[in-house]
């Protein structure tokens, strides 16, 4: 007997977001993995039709928050963000998988009061799960250290890569012909983007940062820092950036950098190096996982370390075995593998 799945969007009102292309990329590939079961998108107003206009929606309203959705003619809900206020309703014969991305709340300087909030509220969604998915291992034993699953089984399932094979690079405007360093991320304290301004100390290199401004008071703090070391007009903020554009900035600069502090997986880091380019990482969190042994890894986050580490990596060599040792080691993630685990998932639950 088939399935009658709902797969929860809702974290796609917030564009240009990871949360955004985590929905947007496994919906598409649950789609194409799909031979015998039904499936529904629940989705903000906004995004109706953003699966095909063939597929089944079902529109989010805040209100759901308080008086949930009416299910009842389905057997599954996902739930894709752990700090969803969006879920079937209690008594419901729903069965429930929920996917747990991070406890980044645990890597950045939360008071206590705080992180028992956040840990508290984690717990009230595990306990109302069947099925508990993490994005990577290190999120998984995050998991285990933290909160009670009982006798829940909680399974790792990879994030895919975003493959942009048939899509046009579009240069931004705003890009000069010149030689950069990239990022791309929110812009929040998290992200530790003002360490990177060090990369540029005697070298003639722009660093360009592209995201959202989450938090206008790390926004000027980028600046601030890049001004104290005298390089403030070759840091470049640009804001959100299209698909078109933010694989043109992946393939055309020296390096993806990302000194994160806090990630559950890192997708911009596979983006990358399925592209061939080099990535420099922080040794935090999830990283070195997702980076593994292709990455080059920052030493600290110190103004010395950081130009150290763009001094060394101009002067490699930076040859075509690099390169594909990089292409080959991003294969392994894939969104198609992530979805037939999925289904495998929602098909177990009885």
């Amino acid at each position: 007997m088939s399935k009658q799945i709902i797969f929860d969007c809702e974290r796609m009102k917030y564009a240009y977001t990871g949360l955004y292309y985590f929905c947007k990329e496994l919906g598409a590939a649950l789609i194409r993995q799909n031979k015998d079961d039904k499936i529904a998108f629940y989705v903000p107003e906004k995004e109706r039709g953003v699966f095909g206009e063939d597929q089944e929606y079902l529109i989010q309203n805040h209100l759901h928050k308080f008086f949930p959705k009416n299910v009842i003619n389905y057997d599954v809900w996902h739930c894709t963000y752990q700090g969803s206020n969006y879920l079937p309703p209690a008594r419901s014969s729903v069965k429930t998988i929920s996917t747990i991305h991070d406890l980044n709340f645990l890597h950045q300087g939360k008071t206590k009061g705080k992180q028992d909030k956040y840990m508290q509220k984690l717990q009230r969604l595990v306990d109302r799960s069947d099925t508990i998915v993490t994005i990577s291992n290190f999120v998984k034993e995050q998991v285990l250290e933290n909160l009670n699953v009982g006798s829940k089984e909680v399974k790792v399932i990879y994030n895919g890569r975003n493959v942009p094979e048939s899509l046009a690079y579009v240069k931004p405007e705003t890009i000069e012909d010149k030689p950069f360093f990239f990022s791309i991320g929110t812009i929040t304290d998290k992200k530790n983007f003002h360490v990177l301004a060090a990369m540029l100390i005697d070298n003639d290199y722009d660093l360009v940062i592209a995201g959202i401004t989450q938090s206008q008071a790390y926004h000027n703090k980028i600046i601030e820092e890049a001004r104290n070391l005298g390089v403030e007009h070759r840091v470049k903020l640009i804001g959100a950036v299209s698909e078109n554009e933010k694989y043109w900035l992946f393939k055309n600069c020296a390096a993806f950098c990302f000194p994160s502090l806090a990630e559950g997986f890192g997708l911009p880091v596979i983006e990358a190096m399925q592209l061939g380019t080099p990535v420099i990482l922080s040794t935090a969190t999830s990283l070195p996982e997702v980076g593994g042994p292709h990455a080059i890894y920052f030493e600290g986050m110190e103004t010395e370390l950081i130009s150290k580490a763009a001094t060394e990596f101009l002067n490699r060599n930076i040859d075509g075995s690099v390169r594909q040792g990089l292409i080959d080691w991003a294969r392994q993630f894939d969104w198609d593998v992530a979805a037939r685990k999925y289904w495998e998932l929602y098909e177990g639950l009885n």
